[in-house]
């Protein structure tokens, strides 16, 4: 995994939320690279004086769909090199993932989970651009949000003196949150929504309970 130490010195050089804005489109503009770019926006949070943490993430949220558009379009372009046999393939892949493709952009985006794989493939699928980049901004703003928050709510309980003990209580609580996405069942929850759509998929959980319907492998 890349250093944190040039994003921090990126982000102190521009300043203020520009400096967030500018790691975040770094952090997410080389596909299947991880950069800890949210290792900043937590740091930033915690420990700048008067940083807000919801403006905080949304600009970092921003920035991060910016990022992944850039890969978007490279995995767009690269169709081209596709034979035309699975150049058809990926278009009948696209037809049964139909609206549902920014759901899925959605939940990689929105969690700690490799999001390249998918947005390559949406790309090579040729997706709508726009529901794309909507769902992916979404997706990240949510995950930088709760990050500057976990950062500035975890630094002032145990004081901003206790560097280690707030990033040891981070670690637990980030790998806490990725377990539990990790436990729910996605397959059945897309295939669900592509076989019934939301209204089918409320019904089946009113009839099954959300416990099955999330964690029943």
């Amino acid at each position: 995994m890349i250093g944190v130490d040039w994003l921090l010195a990126i982000a102190r050089g521009v300043g203020g939320y520009a400096g967030i804005f500018v790691i975040s489109v770094l952090g997410n503009l080389i596909p299947f690279i991880p950069i800890p770019y949210l290792v900043a926006v937590y740091l930033y949070a915690a420990y700048i004086p008067g940083s807000n943490p919801l403006l905080v993430g949304a600009v970092s949220g921003l920035g991060a769909g910016i990022g992944k558009l850039a890969i978007f379009y490279a995995s767009r372009g690269a169709a081209h090199l596709l034979s035309e046999e699975k150049r058809e393939e990926m278009e009948k892949l696209s037809k049964m993932i139909g609206d549902y493709g920014a759901l899925l952009v959605f939940v990689f985006a929105a969690t700690p989970s490799p999001d390249d794989v998918v947005i390559a493939l949406l790309g090579i699928m040729r997706y709508d651009p726009l529901k794309f980049f909507l769902a992916v901004t979404a997706g990240k703003t949510m995950i930088s949000i709760a990050t500057a928050y976990t950062g500035r709510i975890v630094v002032e309980a145990v004081g901003k003196e206790n560097f280690w003990l707030s990033l040891t209580v981070s670690i637990v609580i980030f790998v806490a949150a990725m377990v539990l996405m990790t436990l729910i069942n996605w397959n059945k929850i897309i295939s669900i929504l592509g076989e019934k759509g939301w209204k089918g998929l409320l019904e089946e959980a009113k009839r099954e309970g959300w416990r099955k319907i999330l964690f029943e492998r």
